[in-house]
């Protein structure tokens, strides 16, 4: 690993051919001024007049998203508004998976040209990068600016990313992973009603025997459970009856692995799986089953992976004739319906970073203002949910199905599937406990999960290894 950062880092640098912030837009060059005998001396260098053009800055900005998703007209919209005022932007897409993230780290170690960048996966590579000098601080200039982040943000969705009371980073979106895709026109022919307000285990399984359909290569399955993706929806789904406590007792001192929540919630995977109504994790992994090539092409009726709200609304790439809606992951029984639009997940991402390296920070500063407070607007079309209080969320039903009508009666999107999960995730005082061991024991429940799915362990001895494995980490 030593050697290939050595080597990537020596290939930035040799062949680094960023775009240079503010040296592509040269000035107009002014009238001449050719005297007369009564007229003045043209000024000299020193004594120019304030009506000189200012050298336009260019500000080159890194994101994990294609640009057609709403970057682009992001950067028509921001150039515009900004052009009088001597500020342009520029996006460069990245590829949000570790190569991809390593490419960025080793250019912004460098001293590249990057501005600002988009930062994903929560705290752990933002704690990182922090700690590695890459990021700039926010704090003195956002509150200069009347900007302050409890507010405009949220204060528990801005609260992981304080470090030491100062903020390097602004989270910009909002998302809720308990949240799945199902085909609407299925659970229509089937005769179920989309449960908007929720549901329970056994009415999700009394859809799931509903839903599944054929045999062999004609088989339509109930559900894709993501188990070869991240399984961050899977933790949010069943995790979520539990409220803050959702991985750690009180204190954080203990994991909650041996809940009857976690323990049900894992057994209610096993029993959709052995009746053939899911997907299982070995069938995942053996026939690359995503996300488009199941249910995008009606081979499963529903769907984990919130975060493809973009893809399924994207008809040129991805051509479907259904409509899709959004609806909650289910409870455990009817005592925790109250919790069954998983609030408590609502989760702020997406985070807009300035490279501690930047010739202009004052700009960069001010784009992320504009950014937050509107600008990112047309991300919305891409699924891309805007965090900032004073967004306008009405706006985003129309954004997300705008293009998509004439393809799709009503829109990719169920219009009153859209309210409904942009209604959730506020009046919430507290958040989910968390710890600096967050990854390690995401990565030990992924381990004995597999366990649990692949059949070499009980859902018992399973959930009991995860949770002896993960205290340790804890002691």
């Amino acid at each position: 690993m030593k050697k290939r950062w050595i080597a990537l880092l020596l290939a930035a640098v040799m062949t680094l051919s960023l775009a240079a912030c503010g040296g592509d837009n040269q000035p107009d060059t002014p009238a001449e001024n050719t005297p007369t005998d009564n007229s003045p001396a043209a000024p000299s260098e020193g004594d120019k007049t304030p009506d000189t053009p200012k050298e336009t800055v260019t500000l080159q900005m890194w994101g994990g998203v294609q640009g057609e998703y709403g970057y682009d007209a992001l950067v028509e919209d921001f150039n515009k508004e900004f052009a009088d005022k001597g500020v342009q932007i520029e996006y460069t897409r990245y590829v949000n998976n570790a190569d991809g993230n390593l490419q960025l780290d080793t250019y912004l170690s460098a001293g590249s040209d990057i501005d600002i960048f988009m930062c994903y996966g929560g705290t752990t590579r933002y704690y990182n990068r922090v700690d590695a000098g890459l990021c700039l601080d926010l704090t003195d200039e956002l509150a200069s600016r009347g900007f302050d982040p409890a507010e405009e943000l949220g204060a528990t969705n801005v609260a992981p990313y304080a470090i030491d009371g100062r903020f390097y980073a602004m989270p910009t979106k909002t998302d809720n992973k308990a949240w799945m895709m199902v085909n609407a026109d299925m659970f229509q022919e089937a005769g179920i009603d989309l449960p908007l307000e929720g549901w329970t285990y056994a009415e999700f399984a009394d859809a799931c025997q509903k839903l599944t359909k054929g045999e062999g290569l004609d088989k339509t399955y109930a559900v894709r459970f993501c188990f070869a993706d991240t399984k961050d929806y899977l933790r949010a789904g069943m995790g979520s009856p539990l409220g803050i406590n959702s991985i750690y007792k009180d204190g954080a001192a203990e994991t909650n692995f041996d809940s009857d929540i976690w323990k049900n919630g894992v057994q209610l995977l096993v029993d959709m799986v052995d009746a053939g109504y899911a997907y299982g994790w070995d069938d995942e992994v053996a026939d690359d089953i995503s996300f488009a090539n199941s249910f995008l092409e009606g081979k499963c009726a529903m769907s984990l992976g919130v975060a493809n709200i973009r893809v399924a609304r994207d008809l040129e790439t991805y051509p479907h004739d259904f409509q899709t809606a959004l609806v909650p992951f289910p409870m455990p029984d009817e005592s925790y319906m109250d919790r069954a639009d998983h609030g408590i997940m609502s989760d702020a991402g997406d985070l807009i970073v300035v490279n501690s390296k930047t010739k202009y920070p004052q700009e960069c500063i001010d784009f992320i203002v504009w950014y937050i407070q509107g600008g990112m607007a047309p991300l919305a079309s891409g699924g891309r949910i805007p965090l900032w209080s004073g967004f306008d969320k009405s706006s985003i039903v129309d954004a997300v199905n705008e293009g998509t009508t004439d393809a799709i009666p009503g829109g990719a999107f169920n219009a009153d599937s859209l309210k409904a999960y942009l209604s959730i995730g506020t009046g919430f005082d507290e958040s989910i406990l968390v710890t600096d061991k967050d990854a390690e024991i995401e990565t030990i429940f992924d381990e004995e999960l597999q366990a649990i799915m692949y059949g070499q362990k009980t859902v018992e001895q399973g959930l009991s290894d995860m949770k002896s494995r993960s205290d340790a980490l804890l002691k």
